[in-house]
C-alpha cells in the first residue's frame, strides 16, 4: 500500500478526526504468491492428492471448487457461507473432504504474505490510540483468518475482525457496515474505511457518510490480469508484487507512467535482467556493455539484479554507441567493396535522406539537393533527373569523394578505439553486450570495429534482421524459442511502445571526440517527468519483488505481460503515448509523439473496425506513420480490443453499466428486478449509487421454498410480487430474458393488469 493511500489516510484521519479505522483484508493488507487466487484451490490439491482417490487434475479440482462454492451460495438465503459449507459441497468421502479442508488452510497460509507498509501503519495508528477493525467478504472464520495469515503477529490477533461468511451481511450490500457500527458503537462521521474494491470498499461505505480510501493502482489491474490469463496463457506468479508496488509513487511522479512502469514493464524488465546475469555467469564474462541509451535503464536495473541476487564481480558499463556512432567505425576500408557495401547499407534506412547522404559523403550540394534533399535515398532509384536516375548520379559522386570518406572512416575508427578503451578496458572476449533489438545493427557493428567476437550478444528481442549478419551470434530473451502471437513482428513495427522510454531524454551517440568522449544529441526535453516517473515504478517494482522474496517469472508469463500489452492496450496506457516524444535512432534529426492528433485523424475518418482489419491484413501499412496502431484505435474507442477478443461478452460490470443507463434513459426510480442470482448483487451495489430504489425481487427459488431475503429486500414469487403492486420490472437474468418477459406478461393477462406491466432487459 502503499505509500500513496497512507498519505491520503493520515490526511483524512487529521482533517475529520477520526476514531475508528477499518480495513478490507485481501490485497489491502494480505497478499497471495499465485497469479490468481483460485491458485490456491489447485495447490492444495496437490498437497493433499495422495490422500484422495478423485482421480482428477488438479485444474479440473481448482474449477470443482470454484462451481462448488457457486452452488453453495446459491442455496443459502443470504449467500453467506463458511469453507466447511463449501467443501461439503464437493463430491467426496468426509475423510478427503477433511483433508481437502485442511490442505486450503495450510496452502492459504503457505502463500500468504502481509503488506509491510500497511501491517506498520495500522500498528502506529493503535499506538496513536485509534480504534482499528478488519472487515472481509470472505468464507473464511474470524479463527481460521488469524490462524492463516496472523500466526506470527499476535498484535494483530487482537483487532476486531468482522467476516461476512460468520455474520451472514456483507460489504458488497453494505450491511456489514451498519453491524460493524452498531458493535463497534462507532460515529460515522468519525470513521474511515480502507480497501481495493470500488464499491464494497468504497462506494458502498461512503452512502452512509463514512470516509474512504481507494487501495488501488489507477491502471484497470483486473481488466489487464484477466486478458493476460485468458488471452495470452499469462499465469505470472507475482501479481501481488506487480499490485503493490505500482501503490507507491512518489509525490512528483506522473502516476500512469509510474504505474506502467510498476506494473508492465517492471516485471518484463525483472525476467530480462535476470536472464541477462544468468548469461553473463555462464560465459564468464567480467563486463557487461548496455548499449546506446537503453544503457540508462538497463544497467542500474542489472546492478541491482546482480546486489539482489548477491552476485559480485560483475561490471556493468553504460556503453554510448548508435547505429550512427558505429556505423563508420567499423567499415573495413581494405575491402575491395567497401563503397559498394556501405551505399547498400545506407539504402536500407528508413528515412535516410539524400541530404543525409551528402553530408555524411561530405559532398558539396548542387543541384540533386537543391531538387530532391528529402528524398528517402531507398527511392532514389526510381526517380529520375536529365535522364539519369538520382541514385545513379549520387553514386557517381560518392566515387569520387571515396578518398575522403575513407579518410573519415580511419578516424571515426580512431576515435571509437579511444571511446572504447576509456570505458571498458577490457578485451570484448570478455564481455557481454546488451541491446533492446531488433536487429543487433550495432553489437555487429562492435565486433567488426573491434576486430573480434563478444563473449555473448544480448537482445531484449529479435527478428531475423539478426541472420543478415552471420558473422555475429546473438541470444533472445523474446527470440524464435518463445515467440507467441506474434509478439517479435508487433515489437518490431512499433518499437516506440518501449523504446520511447528506454530511449527517454537521454540524446542519442552521434559519434566520438579524438579523446574518446562521446558526443551526444539534443535530449527530448518533454519526456522528461514520464520516463523518470516510468523508471520509478520499474525501480519499484523490483525492489517489491526482492522485498517479498517471489520465484522469477518464467519467460511465459512474462511474454503474455508484453503481448497483452502491444495488441490490447487500455486507454490509460494509451493515453500516456500521446504526451510521450520519440527521437529517431540513427539521425536523431527529430522527435515525434508516439500517437498524435494527425494519426488519430487518419484512423477516425478509416474507422477503428477497418483500421484494425487492415493494420493485421498488412503489419507495413502507414510503418512510420502511424506508429502504434492498437493504441491509436484504444484512444478513439477504448473497449474495442477487449471487444474485439471476447472479453466483453460476458462481462457483468459492462452490463451492468449498460442496464443501468437503459433504466436512466427511461426515467424509472422505482421497479422490480427479477432476479436473484450474483449479478443482482453486482447489479445492486451499482444502482444503490443512483438512488434506485428496488421494491422487491422476483426469483424462482421463492415459488419453491418460499420468500426469504437477499440484502433486506423481500424475494417472492412473480404472482406475489404483481398482486403487492409491481408494475416495473428489470430483468437481471439474461440467458431466460426473453421467457420471463413471457412468463410476466403471461401472468399479468391473468390478472388483468397486462396494460399497466414495462419491462427492461439488454
Amino acid at each position: 500500500m502503499t505509500a500513496k493511500v497512507i498519505k491520503q489516510a493520515q490526511q483524512i484521519i487529521e482533517r475529520q478526526s477520526i476514531e475508528l479505522v477499518t480495513f478490507d483484508l485481501f490485497d489491502t493488507l494480505i497478499y497471495r504468491r499465485v497469479a490468481k487466487p483460485i491458485t490456491i484451490f489447485a495447490q492444495a490439491y496437490n498437497t493433499a492428492i495422495q490422500d484422495l482417490s478423485l482421480g482428477i487434475t488438479a485444474e479440473e479440482y481448482m474449477e470443482l471448487r470454484q462451481f462448488a462454492e457457486k452452488k453453495c451460495k446459491e442455496s443459502t438465503p443470504t449467500r453467506e457461507v463458511s469453507l466447511e459449507q463449501i467443501i461439503s459441497m464437493l463430491p467426496a468421502s468426509e475423510t478427503e473432504r477433511s483433508r481437502l479442508l485442511q490442505a486450503e488452510l495450510e496452502t492459504e497460509k503457505h502463500y500468504s504474505f502481509l503488506d509491510t507498509q500497511i501491517k506498520a501503519f495500522i500498528l502506529a495508528l493503535i499506538e496513536s490510540g485509534k480504534r482499528v477493525a478488519f472487515i472481509s467478504d470472505m468464507y473464511l472464520s474470524t479463527q481460521q483468518i488469524r490462524e492463516c495469515f496472523f500466526a506470527g503477529d499476535p498484535e494483530l490477533c487482537g483487532i476486531p475482525l468482522y467476516v461476512s461468511g460468520e455474520n451472514g451481511v456483507n460489504k458488497a450490500s453494505g450491511a456489514m457496515f451498519k453491524l460493524v457500527q452498531k458493535a463497534e458503537n462507532a460515529d460515522v462521521n468519525r470513521w474511515l474505511h480502507i480497501g481495493d474494491h470500488e464499491i464494497s470498499d468504497v462506494k458502498n461505505p461512503a452512502l452512509y457518510g463514512i470516509e474512504t480510501v481507494h487501495s488501488a493502482p489507477t491502471l484497470p489491474f483486473k481488466r489487464i490480469v484477466e486478458a493476460e490469463q485468458r488471452l495470452f496463457n499469462g499465469g505470472i506468479d507475482c501479481n501481488a508484487s506487480r499490485y503493490i508496488a505500482a501503490l507507491s509513487p512518489p509525490a512528483d511522479s506522473n502516476v500512469p507512467a509510474f504505474e506502467l512502469g510498476a506494473f508492465i514493464w517492471g516485471p518484463v524488465l525483472l525476467a530480462f535482467a535476470d536472464w541477462v546475469v544468468d548469461k553473463v555467469l555462464a560465459s564468464k564474462a567480467s563486463s557487461v556493455l548496455c548499449l546506446m541509451r537503453e544503457g540508462e535503464v538497463f544497467v542500474p536495473l542489472i546492478e541491482m539484479r546482480l546486489q539482489q541476487r548477491n552476485i559480485p564481480g560483475v561490471k556493468v558499463v553504460k556503453f554510448y554507441a548508435s547505429r550512427k556512432s558505429t556505423f563508420w567505425p567499423s567499415i573495413d576500408i581494405d575491402s575491395d567493396d567497401w563503397l559498394d557495401s556501405t551505399i547498400k547499407i545506407l539504402l536500407g534506412r528508413r528515412g535516410y535522406t539524400v541530404a543525409d547522404f551528402y553530408s555524411d559523403f561530405d559532398i558539396s550540394p548542387d543541384q540533386l539537393t537543391e531538387h530532391f534533399s528529402t528524398l528517402e535515398f531507398r527511392d532514389s532509384d526510381g526517380v529520375f533527373y536529365e535522364s539519369e536516375t538520382v541514385f545513379k548520379l549520387i553514386c557517381q559522386r560518392a566515387v569520387k569523394a571515396a578518398d575522403r570518406v575513407r579518410q573519415r572512416i580511419a578516424e571515426q575508427k580512431q576515435r571509437f578505439l579511444a571511446y572504447y578503451e576509456n570505458t571498458v578496458a577490457a578485451p570484448i572476449g570478455q564481455c557481454v553486450t546488451v541491446d533492446l533489438g531488433n536487429g543487433g545493427t550495432i553489437q555487429n557493428h562492435i565486433e567488426l570495429a573491434l576486430g573480434s567476437p563478444a563473449a555473448a550478444n544480448l537482445l531484449m528481442y529479435s527478428t531475423n534482421r539478426i541472420y543478415g549478419k552471420l558473422e555475429t551470434l546473438y541470444h533472445s530473451f523474446i527470440g524464435a524459442h518463445n515467440d507467441r502471437d506474434n509478439l517479435r513482428r508487433l515489437l518490431a513495427r512499433s518499437p516506440e511502445c518501449i523504446e520511447s522510454f528506454l530511449l527517454g531524454d537521454t540524446g542519442t551517440t552521434l559519434g566520438y571526440t579524438t579523446q574518446g568522449e562521446p558526443v551526444l544529441g539534443k535530449i527530448t526535453q518533454e519526456n522528461s517527468l514520464l520516463v523518470n516517473s516510468f523508471y520509478q515504478g520499474v525501480q519499484q517494482f523490483f525492489a517489491t519483488f526482492a522485498q517479498y522474496k517471489m520465484t522469477v517469472s518464467s519467460l511465459q508469463p512474462v511474454t503474455s505481460i508484453l503481448t497483452r500489452f502491444i495488441k490490447m492496450p487500455t486507454l490509460e496506457e494509451a493515453r500516456i503515448y500521446q504526451h510521450l516524444y520519440h527521437e529517431d535512432n540513427f539521425g536523431a534529426d527529430k522527435s515525434y509523439p508516439v500517437i498524435s492528433e494527425e494519426q488519430l485523424a487518419v484512423v477516425r475518418e478509416l474507422g477503428v473496425e477497418a483500421a484494425n482489419a487492415t493494420f493485421y491484413a498488412f503489419e507495413h501499412w502507414q510503418i512510420g506513420k502511424l506508429h502504434w496502431p492498437q493504441a491509436i484505435i484504444t484512444v478513439l474507442s477504448p473497449d474495442f480490443h477487449f471487444k474485439h477478443a471476447g472479453l466483453l461478452l460476458n462481462n457483468n460490470h459492462l452490463n451492468i453499466e449498460n442496464l443501468i443507463a437503459l433504466i436512466e434513459s427511461q426515467g424509472w426510480q422505482r421497479f422490480t428486478v427479477y432476479g436473484g442470482g450474483v449479478f443482482f448483487e453486482q447489479f445492486y451495489e451499482a444502482s444503490r449509487i443512483q438512488n434506485f430504489e428496488v421494491e422487491r425481487v422476483v426469483d424462482r427459488n421463492a415459488e419453491l421454498n418460499g420468500n426469504y431475503e437477499i440484502n433486506q429486500i423481500t424475494v417472492c414469487g412473480l404472482k406475489a410480487a404483481l398482486q403487492a403492486g409491481s408494475r416495473r420490472f428489470v430483468i437481471t437474468s439474461f440467458a431466460f430474458k426473453e421467457a420471463i418477459a413471457k412468463n410476466i406478461y403471461a401472468m399479468a393477462t391473468d390478472l388483468g393488469i397486462v396494460s399497466e406491466i414495462e419491462v427492461i432487459s439488454l
